[in-house]
């Protein structure tokens, strides 16, 4: 079938959006809406309205949430707090519990988060030193380590993180030559590799099972591009569209992925890929 068409879904965000699958034919999109709160939409067969899930201990959301599932009726969310700080809050399958603070973190862009199985959670985001900082949850929260910065420096801004199996964990960020750098857990972490191209966002990624990765970055001209691993990279390739910040990439299965982006109105643009 190929990508689909943009189509506008309405909203009025303030930042970038997340997007997580707890199964096939559920996508949850979250986003900071303009009360700086942040704001939920979902597809279950169909699409449902915008509701507010409310703000941090410490105010508003500083910008963008991040989003995952580790399973049926699973999301957990993470955002970052006005005064640096890391908040979550997470959906039990019934209701959506408080929002929590987590203690230990000076974080200074948004974060990422991937899980390889249940109760099993990787957040990442750049450190004071602009490093790459990561805190786990492995039925506890781990304290934070920092995993280094790319070979010719920093990060630019909030990395990517997506798990397409049990303990394997691949991490993205724009470096400061404005190209992709890649680093990968698998038992012990990888050093940093540079994949090309020219970012003028944050990066995402999504998997639609083992050993497939699809990246998405806003380009020079503000479209989104892909590239994508299927054993080995392929070139870049241009999908369109007008993005204001960085895209968010989600998969619920085999040939498929869901593409959300913050459009020129700061409404909520969606493509996908169906194969």
């Amino acid at each position: 079938m190929g990508w689909s068409n943009w189509e506008d879904k309405g909203g009025v965000l303030s930042s970038a959006p997340a997007a997580s699958s707890m199964s096939k034919k559920r996508l949850d999109v979250f986003a900071r809406g303009p009360d700086g709160a942040m704001w939920h939409t979902w597809f279950d067969g169909g699409w449902q309205g915008w509701e507010s899930l409310g703000h941090p201990m410490h105010g508003q959301l500083a910008d963008a949430p991040a989003a995952v599932s580790w399973g049926d009726d699973r999301i957990d969310c993470f955002i970052r707090t006005q005064i640096n700080g890391l908040s979550h809050k997470y959906w039990n399958g019934s209701k959506w519990s408080a929002w929590e603070e987590l203690p230990g973190a000076v974080i200074t862009t948004p974060v990422a988060v991937s899980s390889w199985g249940s109760r099993r959670l990787d957040v990442f985001t750049r450190g004071p030193n602009a490093h790459l900082w990561h805190l786990r949850f492995d039925d506890g929260w781990k304290g934070w380590e920092d995993q280094g910065h790319p070979m010719a420096g920093v990060l630019q801004d909030q990395p990517a993180a997506v798990s397409w199996g049990h303990k394997r964990i691949d991490v993205f960020c724009r470096g400061p030559n404005n190209t992709l750098w890649h680093k990968y857990y698998d038992g012990s972490w990888s050093a940093w590799e540079d994949l090309g191209g020219v970012l003028t966002s944050a990066p995402t990624v999504s998997s639609w099972g083992g050993k497939r990765l699809d990246v998405f970055v806003k380009g020079p001209d503000h479209a989104l591009w892909h590239r994508y691993y299927d054993g080995s990279w392929s070139g870049w390739e241009s999908q369109g569209g007008q993005l204001v910040d960085h895209p968010t990439a989600v998969s619920w299965g085999g040939d498929r992925i869901d593409i959300f982006v913050r459009g020129p109105n700061n409404t909520l643009l969606h493509k996908y890929f169906r194969g």
